[in-house]
């Protein structure tokens, strides 16, 4: 006799002891996070999240809040006098180290300039003048864009002070721009000018400084060749005393006009004793005196021809010495009259500007606003929050795609 088995119970069949039916129990959904529930479903979702919302934000905070800012620009340019570092000054500005043709002229001067008006020292010289903590913490500034200190530090004012004041400099123009960013037309325009009085004074510093130099090396020269004057001069004299003549050219040129003379008379005595000889006896008494004269002449030669010799040095030695130290004296003098003329031109030199600022464009008083530009900077937050959106979700699907 078999038996037939009945199937399993299910938990949803079961039957409590009471006689009825147990209901299924719910399942318990886990709780979701705020994050999680509002995390976008769809990629038009995270646009809106990411691109569209910080865009009108920003747009919001521009159109709403934002101070509006005036611009005063301004240009400048910055020469040197055309040939002031070398006319009339001789060898001076070679000593300088001065390149003509290498550079414009005034070029390192102007970038010179463009530093010191993007360094502390400006915004130093601009505090002195001006209160640049209350230009930029003006009532109408909102409190986003205006400075959060009312007394900063040097490094957080010039961290600013480079965000309001920018200048370039171009190259093929040699032309400064400078361009102040304020909340009132009157404090851009007062900034600007202070920046334009501080370059000036910069630059007159320069050819000041240029001139000093100029002034200095020109001295040290003309006392050089004084030097070498003075040197000269003892070393003649000294060569005068040990020798004892003045003028050994002098004295030779005299021993040799006196030897000519003794020897013409020689030759004229010997003439006349050949003469008389002919028809005298030889103890004629005018044979005789003729024979005293000429040995007389002869000694007298003989004297004269000795004194072109001293000591161990003849007189040819004698004269070269003294030739080589009157050129040195010569040459000593002309330098030192050299020297002075480039000091008296380097004189007339310095009392003219060497570098000097020209103002092409002064300060504007600007009548409108310019900044903030809020078209634009809304327009360009929105093209590069979505280009950097397309970027990172092509991304995202790639590794999506990859995983899979």
């Amino acid at each position: 006799m078999s038996m037939k088995l009945s199937p399993p119970i299910r938990p949803s069949e079961a039957v409590s002891t009471t006689g009825v039916e147990a209901l299924p129990r719910p399942r318990v959904q886990p709780r979701r996070s705020l994050f999680a529930r509002l995390r976008p479903k769809s990629a038009m979702g995270w646009y809106v999240l990411l691109v569209l919302l910080p865009t009108a934000l920003v747009g919001l905070y521009y159109a709403t809040y934002a101070a509006d800012m005036y611009e005063a620009e301004a240009r400048i340019l910055v020469r040197g006098r055309p040939g002031a570092s070398g006319s009339g000054a001789g060898g001076i500005a070679s000593i300088l180290g001065a390149t003509a043709g290498s550079m414009r002229t005034g070029a390192e001067e102007a970038q010179a300039v463009t530093a010191f008006v993007d360094s502390l020292d400006a915004v130093n010289g601009l505090s002195q003048r001006l209160n640049l903590a209350e230009i930029w913490r003006r009532p109408e500034a909102d409190r986003i864009s205006r400075l959060w200190y009312e007394e900063p530090e040097a490094e957080r004012l010039l961290r600013y002070y480079r965000r309001r004041v920018t200048v370039e400099y171009d190259l093929e123009t040699g032309l400064i721009t400078l361009k102040v960013l304020s909340y009132r037309p009157e404090d851009s325009r007062a900034i600007a000018e202070a920046l334009l009085e501080l370059s000036e004074g910069l630059v007159n510093r320069f050819s000041a400084r240029t001139s000093q130099d100029t002034l200095r090396v020109g001295r040290e020269e003309v006392q050089i060749a004084e030097r070498r004057v003075v040197a000269a001069r003892e070393a003649l004299t000294a060569f005068r005393e040990r020798e004892q003549t003045l003028d050994p050219t002098a004295a030779a040129g005299s021993a040799v006009e006196t030897i000519g003379r003794l020897e013409g008379a020689l030759a004229q005595a010997r003439a006349e004793l050949q003469e008389k000889q002919a028809f005298m006896r030889r103890d004629n008494p005018q044979i005789q005196v003729l024979h005293n004269r000429i040995a007389a002449l002869q000694a007298q030669i003989g004297v004269e021809r000795a004194r072109r010799t001293r000591g161990e040095e003849n007189l040819t030695q004698q004269l070269s010495g003294y030739e080589r130290l009157t050129l040195e004296r010569e040459f000593a003098e002309r330098v030192y009259a050299s020297a002075i003329g480039s000091l008296e031109a380097a004189r007339a030199d310095a009392q003219r500007q060497q570098v000097f600022l020209m103002r092409v464009v002064e300060p504007n008083l600007p009548e409108r606003a310019t900044f903030p530009k809020a078209m634009f900077n809304t327009i360009t937050l929105l093209v590069a929050l979505t280009v950097l959106f397309a970027i990172g979700w092509l991304i995202m699907a790639g590794a999506r795609e990859h995983a899979s």
